[in-house]
């Protein structure tokens, strides 16, 4: 889709976008890790919850809404699958300010055994930017209780 897609100067490679992207090709199952972003289109959110479900990957996923609810029926499902869940920020890479984990086959042979032991026993990372509109939204959905999964009030 992009003119400079896949151009090389020195050490930066533009990314690839690929559009549209169809469950009947390859690069639907493959992880990505860049400079390839391949588009899927959905219809609806039940599309996007079965195709997350089937994938063989899991590193990370993002939802942008400001409507608690969308975010939290996404969030309660999504971090049973992915180690990372992004609200209203991009996925990206992990080593730079929070763990690099994976689930199901994702970053397999990436760490050492004492790395990934440590590492993949971190249950799930829900993460989003420092603002104003994202530190309400998840005030919101942790005052009001509406996530399983994104609580305070745990028993340990």
């Amino acid at each position: 889709m992009n003119a400079r897609g896949g151009k090389q100067d020195r050490t930066v490679v533009a990314p690839t976008v690929l559009y549209p992207v169809t469950a009947s090709m390859r690069v639907y199952d493959e992880e990505q890790f860049g400079p390839l972003i391949p588009i899927v289109r959905y219809k609806d959110t039940a599309d996007i919850i079965q195709s997350v479900l089937q994938s063989s990957f899991g590193q990370q996923a993002s939802i942008f809404s400001k409507n608690p609810a969308t975010i939290t029926a996404l969030l309660d499902i999504l971090v049973n699958q992915v180690s990372r869940v992004n609200i209203n920020a991009q996925c990206q890479r992990g080593p730079d300010i929070l763990p690099f984990t994976g689930r199901k086959n994702s970053a397999a042979g990436t760490l050492s055994i004492s790395d990934a032991l440590r590492i993949f026993s971190i249950r799930a990372v829900v993460a989003t930017k420092d603002n104003k509109v994202n530190q309400d939204l998840v005030s919101t959905i942790m005052n009001q209780k509406l996530s399983k999964y994104l609580r305070s009030d745990y028993l340990f």
